[in-house]
């Protein structure tokens, strides 16, 4: 019973503080967000988030590390930008079909790529996005090439997922965060999560005690493709583009690995706190230093990552193990043991 109220005492904590950041979130553009480009920082960060939550769920609580979820993002955003711009078709239903992709490719992928383990898994998923980066900018007839593909102007068409007010994908993106957030809390709580965690600490024990090692992991890649594909198809409608390095290329794949690595793998919150930092971050570094030699933001950007894990490798959210706790948090101090026998016999008469 203590262990379950614990449980129910933490899973009402986090929701609260869930709303309270949500409704926080929600009120930026009230009071925070007053020029356009504080908002379109504010919405890429929000697509990322979603991104790399996806990725936390296979790579954070399964220990899956994972550099190719940039092919979920890739997909979603090309099925949305090919359905609506070479067959005049809804970006709603591209939407979806680019999730169903998705999850698809992720089972044909993962019934390859799992069976692998440690840095070759790592590297496998990585040279995917390669594959996927050279065969995009290869079949140009059919997906632009490597000049891309733009999105028809469409003005305010609600019908097609066209706002001209910008502000609208902001809240998109909000709702798109929200619900990557709810999942990975979801999942993190259920037999899946426990099962995923359990074969992040030691596969071999975890299928001793009967957990189907490479079906849960096959589970969890799928479920985590579905907020990549999703960020994938809000991030091309915001953007109005894409083009086979933004969709699957190398640095699309490291950021969003990234962004969970810096907030902290593994913790629900993780890559929530890595998007507010890093993306914000990318954006200013990429303005700011416009003006200096070329990729010399990035290794301003690089340095800032590198500083963070070395002081803390578990990422932001184990800071706060390292702050002492005071107060009433702090526990009484143990009493000192009394002697009893013939121990206190001998105290007695020492006194």
């Amino acid at each position: 019973m203590i262990g379950r109220d614990r449980i129910t005492r933490t899973a009402r904590s986090t929701g609260g503080l869930s709303v309270a950041v949500l409704v926080l979130v929600a009120s930026l553009p009230l009071w925070f967000i007053q020029t356009y480009f504080v908002l379109s920082v504010a919405t890429l960060t929000l697509i990322f988030m979603a991104a790399s939550l996806g990725w936390n769920v296979i790579s954070g609580f399964g220990g899956q590390i994972s550099f190719g979820h940039s092919i979920f993002f890739g997909l979603g955003a090309y099925s949305s930008a090919l359905l609506q711009a070479e067959y005049g078709g809804n970006a709603y239903v591209g939407l979806v079909l680019g999730v169903v992709i998705a999850v698809v490719v992720a089972l044909l992928l993962g019934a390859v790529t799992l069976r692998l383990r440690g840095i070759y898994f790592s590297l496998a998923t990585f040279a995917l996005t390669l594959v996927f980066a050279i065969l995009t900018g290869h079949y140009e007839q059919f997906t632009g090439g490597e000049v891309g593909l733009t999105l028809p102007l469409l003005g305010d068409d609600p019908g097609s997922f066209a706002f001209s007010d910008k502000l609208v994908f902001y809240y998109i993106a909000l709702v798109l965060a929200a619900l990557a957030f709810a999942g990975g809390w979801l999942v993190q709580r259920s037999r899946l999560g426990l099962q995923l965690r359990a074969i992040a600490v030691d596969q071999e024990a975890a299928q001793a005690c009967g957990v189907l090692a490479f079906r849960v992991k096959l589970a969890g890649l799928a479920i985590s493709a579905v907020p990549g594909a999703l960020a994938g198809s809000v991030y091309v409608q915001y953007i109005g583009f894409i083009d086979p390095d933004s969709a699957f290329g190398a640095a699309l794949a490291t950021q969003i690995a990234v962004i969970a690595f810096v907030g902290g793998a593994g913790r629900l919150w993780g890559p929530v706190i890595g998007a507010v930092l890093l993306v914000p971050l990318q954006q200013l570094l990429n303005s700011q230093l416009s003006a200096y030699p070329a990729g010399f933001n990035l290794v301003v950007y690089a340095l800032v990552v590198l500083v963070i894990l070395w002081v803390e490798p578990r990422g932001l959210m184990s800071l706060r193990r390292r702050v002492p706790r005071v107060g009433l948090t702090s526990p009484p101090p143990a009493a000192a043991p009394q002697p009893t026998g013939a121990a206190a016999t001998r105290e007695g008469s020492a006194g």
